[in-house]
This record gives C-alpha cells, structure tokens and sequence, in this order.
C-alpha cells in the first residue's frame, strides 16, 4: 500500500514541525482508501498537550481525536493516518513510536526538523504482527 498526498499536505506538516520546534509536533491525516492506497485530503494538525518530554514525545488530546473523527465523517473521510516531528532526529520510527502506534492499517509520517528547518518526510507502516515499521511509499 502507498499514501498519497499533494505537495501542499507536505509543506502544512514541515511547517508544523519548523513552528513547534524544539519541541514535537503531530496531526491526523484525514482520507479515504482506493486502489490500494491511503489518499489523504486533509492534514489536520493538532496540539501537542503533554507537559513533560515535550522535546522528544508528542500526545494529541483525545477529544481533538474526537473531534477529527466526526468531522472527517461529515465529509465521507477516514482517519487513515498520523504524523509526527522528530526534532534533530532523523525521520525513522522508534520503538517508543511502533509501542505507541494505535492500528496497523494507518500510515504514520515523521518529518525530521534540524535545527529549526525541516528536512525529510518518510511514510511507514505498522507490519501486521506489530514487529516493526516498514517503510511506505508516498505519491505525490
């Protein structure tokens, strides 16, 4: 499976992760599934309400979580993904990351931001046995 997004969903989550920086950020990726891939219509970036680790974790707030959901079915979309920050990391999932990742059918990006400019974003997917991530290819 692949996810597709529009260079402007890019640009929405490096501009995320440049604006919270040090700090993490994250969001929802809002779509439908067809053909075999996650096509993402909207980026939904969110607020990162933990109050510790903020540096290197990221918490979203379950009425924003359910809030997207609702909103998104108003408009025939799914919650098909998530996105994170790691701030002066490289965007690969941790183990933190696979531990904490909610299903496996979602895509789950990270954009590496260094130094206070976003560089990379990489697509990836929980495996079925929940072993490890493996990397997803986005279509632009």
């Amino acid at each position: 499976m692949s996810v597709k997004l529009t260079t402007e969903h890019i640009e929405t989550i490096k501009q995320h992760g440049e604006r919270t920086f040090p700090e993490e950020c994250g969001g929802l990726l809002l779509g439908v599934i067809e053909n075999d891939a996650r096509i993402i219509r909207e980026v939904l970036p969110l607020e990162n309400i933990r109050k510790d680790s903020r540096h290197n974790r990221v918490e979203i707030s379950p009425l924003d979580y359910a809030k997207a959901e609702r909103e998104a079915a108003k408009k025939d979309l799914g919650v098909w993904g998530y996105y994170h920050s790691h701030p002066n990391h490289p965007a690969i999932p941790s183990g933190f990351d696979l531990d904490h990742a909610p299903f496996i059918e979602w895509s789950y990006l990270i954009v590496s931001v260094r130094d206070g400019k976003a560089e990379e974003v990489r697509a990836w997917t929980v495996r079925e046995d929940r072993s490890q991530f493996e990397e997803e290819e986005i279509v632009l």
